[in-house]
């Protein structure tokens, strides 16, 4: 009976670690989200679709995005889900431009309010967990 119960054990600490991998993989494809909205901003400032001062409030915020993902998983590769970010900022950038049905003022706004967005989120939870836990 015993090994039995350690058989339990070790697949039971096999599931949590396999648990684990999928959150953490599951938090990078949030940041990575973020990172494209943020390309975006940046493309869309260099345009002249977004003032310097909505540029300045998206770094701003994805600083603030980026160290809260990496305080709930410190393992995060930054530097991948960057690259892979550019990557889908050109696909988005390029689908924006060809499909001619989107504006692209909209289009820069809603990337910017993505980010913006995530830091009243984050700013709130902060809040709650400061005042009330």
């Amino acid at each position: 009976m015993p090994q039995l119960a350690k058989r339990l054990f070790l697949a039971s600490c096999a599931c949590l670690l396999s648990l684990s991998a999928q959150a953490s993989t599951h938090l990078g494809v949030y940041l990575k989200t973020y990172y494209t909205d943020f390309q975006l901003v940046t493309d869309c400032a260099a345009h002249h679709r977004l003032t310097t001062a909505d540029l300045a409030k998206a770094k701003d915020a994805l600083a603030k995005i980026e160290a809260y993902y990496l305080r709930r998983d410190p393992a995060i590769n930054k530097d991948k889900l960057m690259k892979q970010a550019l990557a889908n900022n050109k696909v988005a950038y390029k689908m924006m431009a060809e499909t001619q049905k989107v504006d692209p003022g909209v289009f820069c706004r809603s990337s910017l309010n993505d980010l913006m967005s995530k830091l009243r989120d984050i700013d709130a939870d902060a809040t709650v967990k400061k005042s009330g836990s």
